[in-house]
């Protein structure tokens, strides 16, 4: 009977104290969040549209970054949001929990803090698999989300890790990112957004966007790249942030720095850069416009004229390496191009006096020739504005 009575005595005691702790700690973590001192830190995830193909590599590296984000969101106790992008295009939250132990003892805590990364890494893996392939990508929207999201939170650090998986070549409006002039001109499409109050405050957040190149069609050519990766850097920089990591497929460096992407060469020498398909303004190996070219040519007519109206300006022409074929003939094509796209310049008021036209055959390639798609992208009209 004396045993039982102690066994029932050491029991009592031990939901005391567990009872004890955790008021303890609620009543601090209530403390914290009043007065705002509460620094505990905090991770952002969005899982957008993927169009990569998934197959046993892909769904290697989805693990390993899963397992990275779980384990540094365990080792640092921090609080995690999980948004997802369904097949509906609809956004949801599937994670929205701060990755620490809970229980009154450490081995308790240690068991329920592994049990939160386990579920951490589980629901970031089925997002990933569960991502659209196909459909529209609005990464302004994520990102406008997400930060509600955060914002909600009684947390305040100083910085906040962001993870942003998937396509960033946003196809929705208010911002048309396959449209050729909206994304070589950087700086007149972000003023426009922020006009619109379209630019959510990110203040502290250190962006890595992984994927963001991906295409249903392939990745992007090394041109459009450059020009998405430099749109997402000023993007993040206006509303308080950094754009820390910029990878085609996998999370390289988590968490990162704090040091920004470097910026494009062409946005230091205060350049907009606008390419133009040949496949889109001319017809097989032919130097006349087609009449679909005029919406193109008119949106960079109206940049030219309205945007940039003193601005010099180099019209270049290049073309496509392809078996058998002569760079001579290449070279010449090139030049017919670049002229035909300078004389509409003109004919719509552009003066002759800014302008410059070269043909530049087979120079440069921003993909590889040894595909029919790589040989669409080299074959181009890039409108070169450099401003004064």
């Amino acid at each position: 009977m004396k045993a039982k009575i102690l066994t029932l005595l050491g029991a009592l005691m031990a939901l005391l104290l567990a009872l004890t702790s955790h008021t303890a700690t609620a009543a601090s973590t209530s403390r914290s969040a009043d007065d705002g001192s509460n620094d505990t830190p905090v991770i952002g995830l969005v899982i957008g549209t993927n169009p990569t193909s998934h197959d046993a590599e892909w769904e290697k590296q989805q693990t390993a970054d899963a397992s990275t984000i779980a384990e540094e969101a365990g080792h640092s106790g921090a609080h995690v949001i999980l948004n997802e992008l369904t097949g509906s295009q609809a956004q949801t939250t599937m994670f929205n929990q701060q990755v620490a132990g809970d229980g009154p003892n450490e081995l308790i805590k240690t068991t329920h803090r592994k049990k939160v990364q386990r579920d951490l890494k589980d629901a970031i893996i089925s997002a990933q698999r569960a991502a659209p392939t196909r459909g529209r990508v609005d990464v302004l929207s994520s990102i406008r989300h997400l930060a509600d999201n955060l914002h909600a939170l009684p947390y305040h650090p100083r910085t906040t890790e962001i993870v942003l998986f998937g396509s960033g070549l946003q196809d929705t409006p208010p911002l048309q990112l396959t449209d050729p002039i909206t994304l070589g001109d950087t700086t007149t499409t972000l003023d426009t957004l922020e006009r619109q109050g379209m630019i959510t405050e990110c203040r502290g957040w250190n962006v890595h966007m992984v994927g963001a190149t991906q295409t249903p069609d392939g990745p992007l050519d090394s041109l459009r790249e450059v020009q998405l990766r430099e749109m997402f850097r000023q993007l993040f920089h206006r509303c308080g942030g950094h754009l820390v990591e910029w990878s085609s497929d996998r999370l390289i460096s988590f968490p990162g720095a704090s040091t920004e992407v470097a910026p494009a060469d062409w946005a230091k020498k205060h350049q907009v850069i606008v390419p133009l398909r040949a496949g889109v303004l001319f017809d097989g190996d032919r130097a006349t416009l087609r009449t679909t070219a005029r919406r193109d040519l008119d949106k960079a007519v109206a940049t030219l004229t309205r945007t940039y109206p003193t601005a010099a300006v180099e019209v270049a022409g290049y073309a496509a390496t392809v078996p058998g074929g002569s760079a001579d003939k290449a070279l010449a094509l090139s030049w017919a191009r670049a002229r035909a796209v300078s004389q509409y310049l003109q004919s719509h008021g552009v003066s002759s006096s800014r302008l410059k036209t070269i043909g530049r055959g087979l120079q440069d390639p921003v993909a590889s020739n040894s595909t029919e798609e790589g040989r669409q992208a080299n074959r181009r009209v890039v409108i070169t504005c450099t401003l004064h």
